[in-house]
């Protein structure tokens, strides 16, 4: 499969970010050439190159400049050798201190548009996990303010399907906030490595995160980022919802988000591409939880595309395959429930979260004999 102008983009833009290294943009390239990823962002994404968010985001950037025919004569070899290896790396290294506040030998372990996240150490021994405010976000004065009241936010839902955060910071130009360090994997790389779940597994572990999206709706807050990646299951079995850095409070009608991503369009409501914040309510959330379940269960999204915007006209306007013509395993009732999640219209989606889990329940309670 030939490299479009579009990947060419996407390589040239998270090139001279920083994002990825001459090295990492080589095997993308050689993965979309193989077949292997349909262009470059969807490639970045699965092998974990990059965050799903911050692909998303370079995908409707190179996906403007190719529609407008910027850097046509761009050739893969010079976008290589501007990424030099190492040059992500480096700059972290340079930018970041090895301790913040009273938490020490901080090492990075995930970055996106909405901060960098650190495994650090409590001076009391504990371990945590630090979220990192990226300096270049600090410039004015309401990005601070955002980022404190993401951290309100988030601070004050204690469930345990949500991660704690129990402190937050700052020290010189940075601002942080620490949560419980969560030992084990998101959703997403569990389907990535088994090629989907069982109906019953992926039943459980999204009712289980939606028990803590229920809290938070209950708290009058919006999560507006619910997929695979933010849905965490712990080596104990605890499932845990994470990254509020989207999420907005109804009664303040104040958005928490820290960067410049709305999401991921594949996981969508079409009322939310569609940019109607004020629609944008406990439903969208819902629509998310649907297609989280779709994918874990199917083993694929609902919708995909040669780009973001493919992605979201075909959220806005195509009817997806029903999950268990995809998997065949997938028993219609969960079916029923991950297509009335899904619904174009929020008025035909589950009303409350607590009406998807109990029909989850009663799902599960149906199949105890498997």
């Amino acid at each position: 499969m030939p490299v479009t102008r579009y990947d060419r983009l996407f390589a040239h833009v998270a090139s001279i970010t920083g994002l990825l290294t001459g090295t990492q943009i080589e095997k993308l390239f050689s993965a979309v050439e193989a077949g292997e990823a349909r262009d470059m962002a969807t490639a970045a994404a699965r092998t974990g190159a990059l965050a799903g968010d911050v692909a998303a985001a370079i995908g409707i950037l190179a996906s403007e400049l190719a529609s407008r025919r910027i850097a046509e004569n761009l050739e893969p070899a010079s976008i290589v050798a501007s990424g030099r290896a190492g040059a992500a790396k480096d700059r972290d290294s340079q930018i970041f201190p090895r301790a913040l506040g009273e938490y020490r030998n901080l090492k990075q372990i995930a970055r996106g548009a909405m901060g960098i996240i650190f495994r650090g150490e409590h001076r009391d021994g504990r371990v945590v996990a630090l979220k990192v405010l990226p300096v270049q976000m600090v410039r004015e004065p309401q990005d601070i303010e955002r980022f404190r009241r993401e951290v309100e936010t988030i601070t004050a839902l204690v469930h345990p399907n949500i991660v704690r955060v129990f402190d937050f910071g700052q020290d010189e130009d940075f601002y942080y906030y620490a949560m419980e360090f969560l030992d084990g994997r998101s959703l997403r790389e569990l389907v990535q490595d088994r090629g989907h779940l069982s109906p019953y597994h992926a039943a459980e572990i999204v009712r289980d995160a939606a028990r803590g999206l229920a809290y938070a709706h209950q708290h009058g807050v919006i999560h507006r980022d619910v997929k695979p990646s933010n849905v965490m299951i712990c080596k104990d079995g605890s499932v845990k919802l994470v990254d509020f850095g989207l999420a907005f409070q109804k009664a303040s009608d104040v958005l928490t988000a820290t960067g410049i991503s709305l999401g991921t369009p594949a996981y969508m409501s079409p009322e939310q591409i569609e940019g109607g914040r004020n629609e944008v309510n406990e439903r969208s959330d819902i629509y998310s939880l649907g297609v989280t379940l779709y994918e874990a269960a199917a083993g694929q999204r609902p919708f995909e595309g040669d780009n973001q915007y493919d992605v979201m006209k075909r959220v806005l306007f195509d009817v997806p395959r029903p999950p268990q013509e995809v998997n065949p395993a997938i028993p219609p009732e969960l079916s029923r429930i991950i297509g009335k999640a899904m619904n174009k219209q929020p008025s035909e989606r589950y009303a409350r979260v607590t009406d998807m889990i109990a029909d989850l329940d009663r799902f599960l309670e149906s199949g105890n004999g498997r």
